[in-house]
């Protein structure tokens, strides 16, 4: 191939997922999360995706809503395309970025929403037995946006509801993504319709 590389980006809707306020129930994949030494899992590229979408399948195939990757050294990685935290004693926990997951956006302002609510996230591994141990969790991406996860290998994770870090977090989350507070104002950009674009040139 010669010539010029072209770039197109395209902005589509979403529904959100229906169970976004009453929770996913997750496997923890037969499938290993592939380590950063086969193919790196931190760049956001369409190969990377097919690992997912065998654990999706599983999960979805033993009656679960998607899956929860452990990676090559037994620990918790990611979601099939979300990133993963969990709730214990009131503190978020999330693996670190050496654990073979997505450096994410989407991660990232979690991160940063969860300092400004006071309840900063502790980034680190997080062993298999912790999270059926945890109080909460949910996945966070840009079509999961914050989902609790209510059960894990069937197993209820907390009361098997939405908890209360999570609740408070998904409201923040869906009022700076919307427009409801003026906080973050540069992290979203209007979009406009033909009107719009005509009245702007």
């Amino acid at each position: 191939m010669t010539g010029p590389v072209g770039l197109a980006i395209t902005a589509l809707e979403r529904p959100r997922i229906a169970k976004i306020t009453s929770g996913v129930g997750a496997q923890v994949s037969s499938w290993m999360r592939v380590p950063d030494n086969a193919m790196p899992m931190r760049v956001k590229c369409n190969a990377n995706y097919n690992n997912g979408r065998l654990a999706s399948m599983q999960a979805q195939a033993d009656g679960y809503d998607t899956a929860i990757f452990l990676n090559s050294r037994g620990k918790v990685s990611e979601g099939p395309g979300m990133c993963f935290f969990i709730v214990r004693n009131g503190v978020p926990i999330t693996p670190s970025t050496s654990n073979d997951i997505l450096e994410s956006i989407t991660r990232t302002t979690v991160l940063e929403l969860l300092r400004e609510m006071g309840t900063p996230a502790v980034e680190r591994d997080v062993d298999r037995s912790e999270i059926v141990a945890a109080d909460e969790a949910f996945f966070c991406g840009t079509a999961w946006e914050v989902t609790p996860v209510t059960m894990i290998d069937r197993l209820p994770v907390g009361t098997g509801k939405m908890g209360a870090i999570t609740q408070r977090l998904q409201d923040t989350y869906f009022d700076v993504c919307s427009g409801g507070t003026g906080a973050h104002g540069e992290w979203r950009m209007p979009v406009y319709g033909n009107a719009g674009v005509k009245a702007a040139e």
